[in-house]
This record gives structure tokens, C-alpha cells and sequence, in this order.
């Protein structure tokens, strides 16, 4: 029994350590008590977030018109679209994803060793 224990102890500890250093798209906020905010949405000012924050509800809004022929609420639309799917694809959280493999792969490995 004493050996299970130390495997289950040496499993949590490699799962920590790849937990502290994989998982770090989500840091707690300061101002909002049990909310998380992401750690690498970068903008260039506040010029940035508005345009950015413009292209979703324009993008929004160009799906949502059932017309045919519809008139875009924005000017440039196209990078409205660009500046939205850079968004999207900055918040896909690759690094996590690697750490949730690698944890799932110790502990298909532990209770396999169990068995």
C-alpha cells in the first residue's frame, strides 16, 4: 500500500508541475472575485479594443441580415472579418490542451499500473 501511495504522490506532483506550466491562458481577476480573464489577448490601445470589439458586432451583425443584397454596416468589412477570426484563433489554448493530453496519458498509465 505504501508503494501506491508513493505513485499517486509522484503522479500529483508531475501533474502540478505540468499544470503550472502549461496552464496559463486563464489568470484570476483582480477585481471580479471567482472570474477568470485571459492572459494573451494583446491590443495596441485603446484604438485597438474598440476596432476590435467594432469588427465582432459588425461581423455579428452582417450574419444575422437576411436580406440578399445586404448593405454592410461596415466600411471594411473584410478586415472587420480578419480582425475577428485573429481574435478567435488567439483564444484557442494549445498549451492546455497539451497538458490535458499529457495528464490524460498518466493517468490512463496509473490505473493501468493499478490493475
Amino acid at each position: 500500500m505504501d508503494c501506491l501511495m508513493k505513485k499517486k504522490h509522484k503522479l500529483v506532483k508531475k501533474l502540478k508541475r505540468g499544470a503550472h506550466s502549461k496552464l496559463n491562458v486563464l489568470h484570476p481577476s483582480q477585481s471580479r472575485k471567482g472570474k477568470f480573464k485571459p492572459s494573451f489577448v494583446y491590443f495596441n490601445g485603446y484604438s485597438d479594443l474598440f476596432t476590435t470589439i467594432d469588427a465582432l458586432i459588425n461581423v455579428c451583425i452582417l450574419v444575422t441580415q437576411k436580406d440578399n443584397n445586404p448593405q454592410p454596416h461596415s466600411k471594411e468589412l473584410e478586415l472587420d472579418i480578419r480582425k475577428t477570426l485573429e481574435l478567435a484563433s488567439s483564444l484557442m489554448p494549445f498549451e492546455e490542451g497539451e497538458f490535458l493530453d499529457d495528464a490524460y496519458q498518466m493517468l490512463v498509465k496509473n490505473n493501468t499500473e493499478q490493475l
